[in-house]
């Protein structure tokens, strides 16, 4: 499977390997594309996906934490869930926070017993229409809810959605919501790109972070907690996010440190609010506000 998946997309297999390979070149191309975009100050972005019913259970007490820390974060929520936990997010949404359009469909089971997720759907399973489908009804559903229409996406799963024409199309469909950015690529678009990529349509792409001596690799809580084929730990999550503190300190480092996790993941996992409280270096800010402030680069 791993051999087709690479021969399905070259180009972000090599960059893995080369991301593993050469850290340093990698480093120094963010800092320079970053630059070169425009980016003035050093950023700090934490999101959520919230996937399973049991984030419902337990995000308001994630969210209080958070505040606790003057880390105000960012949600994406699958429309049914949205639905479904619809009181609990609108009180986040009414306290500042900030919700992004995650698809309709559920598309992660929670398996209480085990605490294990099994993936359900993958958008480079479905066509274009589903696709585009999935992701009207998810707008529809979140402005019947909020009363507004949500300015950003991140693709379920996305690093699964990650082909040039996947995310093309991808973009398109944004664009016609009248949407103004996703966070729906992996740090290989990092690594090449930068923080901000703009699209041909216009759409800004914030590239979640990558670990700094592994630039390709998602610093997320699935692949250092849950992940069942995890070659890191919980220990390797400590080290690689105080190493991208000190990256970000340098003072010719300017950027986005982007991050993401989902709060069934973290409630219990101290590691994380630790790891989390170091950035008040950093400017906490939302996907929405860091756009606007960089719109018209």
């Amino acid at each position: 499977m791993k051999i087709n998946d690479a021969l399905a997309n070259p180009f972000y297999s090599v960059s893995f390997v080369l991301g593993n390979t050469v850290p340093g070149f990698f480093r120094k191309r963010y800092i320079n594309q970053s630059k070169k975009f425009g980016i003035k100050g050093k950023y700090f972005i934490l999101s959520f996906d919230c996937d399973t019913e049991k984030d419902i259970e337990v995000v308001g007490e994630v969210h209080q934490r958070l505040k606790s820390l003057n880390i105000m974060p960012s949600y994406a929520v699958p429309g049914e869930l949205l639905k479904k936990g619809a009181s609990e997010y609108s009180k986040l949404k009414n306290d500042g926070a900030e919700f992004i359009n995650h698809g309709y469909l559920s598309h992660t089971s929670y398996v209480s017993s085990s605490k294990s997720y099994i993936s359900t759907l993958f958008y480079d399973k479905l066509s274009n229409a589903e696709v585009k489908n999935d992701i009207e009804k998810a707008h529809n559903n979140f402005f019947d809810i909020f009363g507004e229409s949500p300015l950003g996406f991140r693709t379920p799963h996305f690093g699964t959605y990650q082909k040039s024409s996947q995310l093309r199309f991808l973009y398109e469909v944004l664009k016609k919501l009248n949407y103004s950015f996703s966070s729906s690529t992996t740090p290989v678009t990092g690594m090449w790109n930068g923080a901000i990529q703009r699209m041909p349509t216009g759409i800004l792409e914030l590239p979640v972070s990558g670990c700094y001596d592994y630039p390709a690799r998602i610093l997320d809580s699935w692949g250092f907690r849950f992940s069942p084929t995890r070659k890191l730990n919980e220990n390797d999550y400590i080290e690689q996010f105080k190493k991208m503190m000190m990256f970000f300190r340098d003072p010719k480092v300017n950027g986005v440190f982007n991050i993401y996790a989902d709060p069934s993941q973290v409630y219990d996992w101290n590691i994380f609010f630790e790891c989390v409280s170091m950035t008040n270096e950093l400017t906490n800010t939302s996907f929405s506000e860091l756009v606007k402030k960089y719109e018209h680069c």
